[in-house]
């Protein structure tokens, strides 16, 4: 989700553009279309068909913006939107007094992201594309034109003192609501065809801290829920958390999935995954904790219509913790549904992966029922005083204490 904070800071963005411009020419705007001069003064990267102010009703609308990608992807537009609309009130007797805005919500955005072959990511080559000197624009500062000698210094225009803060005219929501959007993303780098996943319904809001005079941004948070390449019976959901204040990537990410096909993550999941995936459906929680270089994961699947194939010699092996034999058996144990977590720690460009304690613990118990059988082989039963328990499931009860 850290390209989702690009994409919303562009929003506002935009937001500050049209309410700094509307409140700088306050007066000229009742004698020149507002639509015209917004236009003109959003960042070049920022497209918009048309945009609306209903006075009376409180509503500022722009209908079709478009975000352009950098140069050199696949699509012209980074992102997409049918809409944007934000509510707004006077925070005097009129809206020379400067306002608050309520609402804002985004209808039906696509948002494209993109891997090339060499590894590039649109989304992190946008701040190449936004110039500080549109954020400028954003606060409606001009230049100062330089005073001819002898020239008296022009009164300031009415409606607010010099050094006054932008947050003190234009008080901006911190949430976007994202009403029925669409995330589509084109890899370049997993294979020579552009491998293509979507993520569609999506319903949720962004959350956005940013500083008094709207250039930094303090935290981002998004929750929302969507369906998986437009199937409606696959679902995914999230909560993500992003410190951009720090260097190093620092973000938490929670994913609960329902009745989602695995195979559509098959090439990322090729180099890493202990066997080769046929098909089956994944429903479950995955967490992955992103700081300073490093990743710390908790996952709980439950894997359904599960098939799978043995891979040759010890690919992805050097990744796992376990010897991959014993967590193929246990695979093998429950065929068509099994419980499988697993945790990921370490350094991000060579993460290891741990079974988790279900995993392990069926492990252990599986090799527990193999030394029992062999005893079982090798002893015959006899019954205690008590008429109760056996020698040998004595002692298989103290192995299995040892183990766990």
């Amino acid at each position: 989700m850290f390209m989702m904070k690009k994409i919303g800071v562009i929003v506002l963005v935009f937001f500050i553009v049209a309410a700094g411009i509307a409140y700088h020419y306050r007066h000229e705007i009742f004698q020149f279309s507002a639509e015209e001069i917004i236009k003109k003064s959003l960042p070049s990267y920022v497209t918009v068909r048309r945009i609306i102010f209903d006075l009376k009703s409180g509503i500022f609308r722009a209908e079709a913006l478009g975000i352009k990608n950098p140069k050199g992807y696949y699509t012209k537009f980074l992102a997409e939107i049918d809409g944007i609309s934000c509510r707004y009130k006077m925070k005097g007797k009129n809206i020379l007094d400067g306002i608050t805005v309520t609402e804002i919500a985004a209808e039906s955005p696509v948002v494209h992201i993109e891997r090339l072959p060499d590894g590039r990511i649109n989304i992190n080559e946008m701040s190449q594309l936004m110039d500080p000197g549109s954020q400028d624009k954003a606060a409606g500062e001009k230049p100062a034109k330089k005073r001819k000698e002898g020239q008296e210094r022009k009164p300031q225009a009415r409606g607010g003192p010099a050094g006054k803060r932008m947050s003190d005219l234009i008080q901006l929501s911190d949430t976007i609501n994202i009403k029925d959007g669409k995330i589509i993303f084109l890899d370049g780098y997993v294979s020579s065809r552009p491998y293509e996943l979507t993520f569609e319904d999506i319903n949720g809001d962004m959350e956005i801290k940013l500083s008094d005079d709207y250039k930094k941004v303090f935290s981002v948070a998004s929750r929302g829920n969507g369906s998986v390449n437009g199937d409606r019976s696959q679902r995914i959901g999230w909560v993500v958390l992003l410190d951009p204040t720090t260097k190093d990537l620092r973000m938490s990410n929670r994913y609960e999935v329902a009745n989602v096909d695995i195979t559509l993550f098959k090439p990322y999941c090729e180099g890493y995954a202990p066997v080769i995936i046929d098909r089956g459906r994944v429903s479950g929680t995955l967490v992955f904790d992103f700081d300073k270089g490093n990743i710390g994961s908790m996952n709980t699947l439950r894997l359904e219509d599960f098939s799978f194939r043995v891979k040759k010699g010890k690919a992805g092996a050097e990744h796992w913790q376990t010897a991959l034999p014993d967590i193929i058996k246990y695979l093998q144990s429950s065929p068509g549904e099994i419980i499988f977590d697993f945790k990921i720690k370490g350094n991000m460009n060579n993460p290891r992966f741990y079974p988790g304690p279900h995993v392990k613990e069926e492990i252990q118990n599986m090799v527990v029922d193999k030394i029992s059988e062999a005893l079982s082989d090798l002893s015959e039963p006899s019954a205690d005083g008590q008429g109760g328990r056996t020698d040998v499931e004595k002692v298989v009860d103290i192995m299995k204490g040892i183990f766990k």
